[in-house]
């Protein structure tokens, strides 16, 4: 009778068991998934994803006979060519402005040469230059949907575009005041790149002393701004100590558009990560970065949406202990792995400075712009076979989710999805009735039995998730 009367015991153990299963799931895997995601997984994927983005150098590459200055940009027009934005003999050094971000060679004259020349992409001939005695120092190129050519100059502190049908000597639109930094609405202070919306609206980083993402209209008119610096840069932009909040930035670097999610992405420089932000309000909304793999600092980016989305980007040199390796990576936008990577492989063509790049839609080249040395490079995907579709994710993936502003890192080889999470609640309910059921049978038996039978001579055998 003692054994029997120990029986809610026993059914109150088993009660609480589940209780504490339930409560051992983390509350924020629990919740709903939040709109910022990732950060960019630092193992190594499998290197059958890596086959799938997998690269050869092309060299000989374009073909020119004279030499180029710094490369500070490339494009990809509309059929296909490629054009660069280079610096001819002009060259940006610690002296070249003042205290106040004023350009201190401005009497030496414009570039006298050709600034922006376009190359065909296959066997790298010279098609078309222009560009000579408009610019100081050359810095953002973009091409839009329309064939529109949008430049940045850090010396004269604008933003040109040009409709090469017009002109290629006067640009249908000009913002900024020449040689004028500054931080309003109509004033820039070194911008560095371009972004164009299929409506004609587009965006401006402004770049190196303030900071921000400015939108505007198509003609031209501001929109809205955001990320404009809490912090002031040296003039070797050293940071001050603390990190940078997300939406702002150290150096917004150069701009790509991920037209099918509607978001802009940024390559915040210093800071060696991707914010990417809705196209219509200027919002945050995910975040990519890897010290461990890429690194602290991170020149530019590129979007394509092939794969289901992915953003090509480059690094470049670090000043520090443990500096990682020049060179590209591919991250899968939507778990943040990095599923390839890209570079010279051979030490005549190795990366130094290179400053940003280029991606067709399809992803099959890839191009490079270097400061120093003063070059292009290309690289050609190499097409494999792929034996086992099913090996395409890694089991080893791991990424970091935003759960009500705060990051949750979450590995998925140890850390239960929602689904499972779900299965998991179903088995173990399964199995805690199953054992209450079993044992107020026992209850009704020792109540109709003779009493021969003691509950200590059955032993009920105990039964562990894992043989459920």
């Amino acid at each position: 009778m003692e054994n029997v009367l120990n029986l809610p015991k026993l059914v109150l153990l088993l009660v609480s068991l589940k209780i504490l299963v339930v409560r051992a799931i983390p509350q924020s895997v629990l919740l709903p998934p939040a709109v910022a995601t990732i950060n960019v997984n630092n193992s190594t994927a499998p290197s059958t994803r890596f086959g799938e983005h997998e690269y050869a150098y092309v060299s000989s590459w374009p073909i020119l006979a004279r030499k180029l200055g710094s490369v500070s940009a490339v494009a990809i027009d509309g059929t296909g060519n490629i054009a660069i934005f280079h610096r001819a003999s002009h060259v940006w050094t610690l002296n070249s402005f003042d205290s106040e971000n004023r350009y201190q060679e401005a009497t030496g004259g414009p570039i006298a040469e050709s600034t922006v020349l376009t190359f065909r992409s296959n066997d790298g001939a010279l098609l078309k230059e222009w560009g000579a005695n408009i610019f100081y120092m050359p810095h953002g190129l973009t091409i839009d949907h329309e064939q529109n050519y949008w430049l940045t100059d850090v010396a004269l502190h604008q933003v040109f575009k040009f409709d090469l049908d017009h002109s290629t000597t006067e640009p249908v639109l000009t913002l900024g005041t020449r040689f004028e930094p500054g931080n309003d609405m109509y004033h820039y202070c070194k911008p560095t790149s371009v972004a164009v919306l299929k409506s004609g609206e587009f965006f401006v980083a402004d770049g190196y002393c303030n900071g921000r993402i400015v939108k505007y209209t198509a003609e031209g008119l501001p929109i809205m701004s955001w990320g404009r610096n809490s912090f002031v840069l040296t003039r070797t932009f050293t940071l001050p100590p603390g990190p940078v909040p997300e939406s702002f930035f150290a150096i917004p670097h150069a701009l790509t558009l991920a037209n099918d999610r509607a978001l802009l992405c940024v390559a915040d420089r210093e800071q060696g990560r991707i914010q990417c932000f809705h196209t219509g309000n200027g919002t945050f909304h995910s975040q990519y970065s890897s010290p461990e793999m890429i690194g602290s600092r991170l020149f530019s980016v590129k979007y394509i949406a092939t794969d289901g989305g992915l953003l090509y980007t480059i690094n470049g040199p670090q000043f520090e202990l443990n500096a990682k390796p020049v060179g590209g990576y591919i991250i899968e936008m939507s778990s943040g792995s990095v599923v390839g990577r890209f570079q010279p492989n051979n030490t005549k063509h190795a990366f130094s400075n290179p400053h940003e790049l280029a991606v067709t839609d399809d992803g099959s080249d890839v191009y490079v712009a270097e400061l120093d040395p003063q070059m292009v490079h290309k690289f050609r995907r190499i097409t494999r076979a792929t034996s086992n579709p099913g090996e395409h994710t890694s089991s080893s993936d791991t990424y970091a989710t935003r759960v009500n502003g705060h990051l949750v890192a979450n590995g998925m080889s140890s850390v239960m999805t929602a689904g499972s999470i779900g299965i998991f609640s179903i088995v173990s309910s399964i199995i805690v009735t199953s054992l209450l059921v079993i044992l107020m049978a026992r209850v009704v038996c020792f109540r109709s039995g003779q009493g021969s039978s003691r509950l200590d001579e059955v032993p009920l055998r105990s039964m562990t998730l894992d043989e459920a």
